[in-house]
């Protein structure tokens, strides 16, 4: 071809070809030619089942420590049916049934257990009712204290600490203040001061409410004294 000096150039398409996209040579392509896949080594497989590669130490597709043995659940067993029990069966499926109802029972009537506060202790009175806490409901006019040296203060340090403002935040308004109540210490002083509710009993009967009982009033003092302030016992002591 002619350039713009007007001289003949012969250009070799082949050679150019090679400058701009070198070619591969024969073993280099050899090298690169794909080999067929081995097999992967199998070491174990995970609780579930699945096979993982040699060197594998947690399970691929279900995250399971890989040779571990984990129990998984299966298909619950069910237990068999009255009427194919034999009398020895039977009689001691109903002595299982009677010790569970008596352990149930046992549980259900056995008085609350209380651990007082030892060393440094926070004091709170609560102002409003329904806060639950240590297994708990708790009411206004009750006193509790618990410092670093109480089983459950773990369980306190999520809420104990919350001033007023923090407190509306979380439950809508304050459920607790610092120190002693400061209002009437015997729930008798609140004698005749209950709402009179109204009903209808089963037989038709208008019956009213007026509050409990000056004795039940009493009862509830008493408790309150034999509490001390303490809260209930962790379930495992």
């Amino acid at each position: 071809m002619a350039g713009l000096s007007g001289e003949q150039a012969v250009i070799d398409v082949v050679a150019l070809s090679e400058v701009l996209c070198p070619s591969t040579s024969n073993e280099t392509a050899a090298r690169l030619e794909l080999q067929p896949e081995v097999p992967t080594e199998i070491e174990a497989v995970c609780s579930f089942g699945h096979p993982n590669a040699h060197g594998v130490r947690f399970c691929g597709r279900c995250g399971l420590p890989v040779g571990a043995l984990i129990p998984v659940r299966g298909e619950p067993q069910r237990p068999k049916p009255a009427g194919q029990l034999t009398a020895a069966e039977r009689a001691e499926r109903e002595r299982q049934h009677a010790e569970a109802v008596a352990a149930a029972a046992r549980f259900e009537n056995a008085p609350q257990r209380y651990v007082p506060a030892e060393g440094e202790a926070v004091l709170i009175h609560f102002v409003a009712d329904g806060l639950t806490a240590f297994g708990q409901v708790w009411y206004r006019g009750q006193e509790l204290a618990i410092g670093p040296d109480h089983p459950r203060w773990a369980e306190a340090l999520g809420w104990i600490t919350l001033d007023k403002y923090a407190q509306v935040e979380r439950w809508g308004e304050q459920k607790f203040d610092f120190g002693p109540w400061p209002g009437r210490r015997s729930y008798t002083e609140a004698l005749g001061s209950f709402e009179q509710l109204r009903a209808t009993d089963a037989a038709g009967n208008r019956v009213t409410f007026a509050g409990p009982s000056e004795q039940q009033l009493r009862d509830a003092d008493e408790a309150e004294r034999r509490r001390g302030r303490a809260v209930p016992a962790p379930a495992m002591l």
